[in-house]
């Protein structure tokens, strides 16, 4: 009575595989007329890349002729691959399931990028995915996106059952408390006075001071005028006027620098009062004195 049991749980045990063997692409010689060698094997070395990433078993066109004997290998590698019968051919001589080719056209505007797959059962076109107006540095960039587009679409022809390979669903975000909104602070108002009452005071005695310059000023310019004279002939007259007009030019020179001073720092009073406590002001008047004349600025930044 135990071996009818047995038994059962023999054929039990054998049910029928859930996997299936992977997909088989050949990589077949590309379709690129013209274009350097060199751009043809790079293109080629990456779709192949990008195939195996995506779980496929890639047979390269390298690795098909080293399998063939020589009397079959460039009548099998040279058919013409527009013809169905010559996709058949390379797809049974590789043992793949499909036939993959690669196309690169050049034109004026950049390079037509592309990838067709033929079934190895009868020839016919699987997928393809063409992108044009790619240049030379954006190459790679195309072909990847081709196989991305051609692939599933093979794999949901030959293996309409089994899976692609999986991807992993990111695990959603976790709730994190929102912090409120707080609306900005109003901005600080720059409250402003009159001017306080001794503002005038620098600029009147700024005046006076000027007046002084120009008298001691005028005072220079008749003494040089008097030394300058051809009929002055008292050496000791010409001395005194020299070091009198010498003395007049520089207390002119003195009086104008601090006149303007006084002038401008009543202009900044009346400009400045009122002002920020916290915005200390930065602006504080220069004079300097020459021997060419006098020079007044202000020094810093006006609010």
């Amino acid at each position: 009575m135990f071996l009818p049991l047995l038994a059962t749980l023999v054929v039990l045990g054998q049910g029928p595989a859930t996997s299936e063997a992977p997909l088989t692409l050949l990589i077949a010689p590309p379709d690129a007329a013209g274009v350097p060698s060199h751009i043809v094997s790079f293109a080629q070395e990456h779709v192949n890349e990008q195939l195996r990433t995506q779980g496929l078993l890639v047979v390269r066109a390298s690795e098909l002729s080293q399998r063939l004997p020589p009397t079959q290998r460039k009548a099998v590698l040279g058919c013409n691959r527009a013809e169905a019968a010559c996709r058949i051919t390379l797809g049974e001589a590789a043992e793949a399931d499909a036939v993959l080719i690669v196309e690169l056209v050049q034109f004026l505007s950049g390079y037509r990028v592309g990838l067709k797959a033929y079934a190895t059962r009868d020839g016919e076109l699987l997928a393809e995915h063409y992108v044009p107006g790619v240049r030379e540095d954006q190459l790679l960039d195309a072909l990847t996106q081709a196989s991305e587009r051609v692939v599933p679409k093979v794999r949901q022809a030959l293996r309409p059952t089994s899976s692609g390979p999986l991807i992993q669903t990111p695990p959603p975000p976790q709730d994190t408390p929102l912090e409120p909104v707080r609306p900005p602070p109003p901005p600080k108002k720059v409250r402003r006075s009159n001017a306080p009452g001794w503002a005038w005071m620098p600029a009147a005695g700024g005046a006076v001071l000027l007046g002084v310059g120009t008298v001691f000023y005028l005072d220079a310019g008749n003494n040089y005028r008097q030394l300058t004279d051809e009929t002055l002939a008292d050496k000791q007259k010409g001395v005194d006027l020299r070091a009198a007009g010498t003395r007049s030019q520089n207390l002119s020179r003195a009086a104008y620098a601090l006149g303007a001073a006084g002038v401008v720092t009543t202009g900044l009073v009346y400009l400045l009062y009122g002002t920020r406590e916290e915005d200390p002001v930065q602006v504080r008047p220069t004079a300097s004195v020459g021997t060419q004349g006098g020079m007044i600025g202000l020094v810093g930044t006006l609010p």
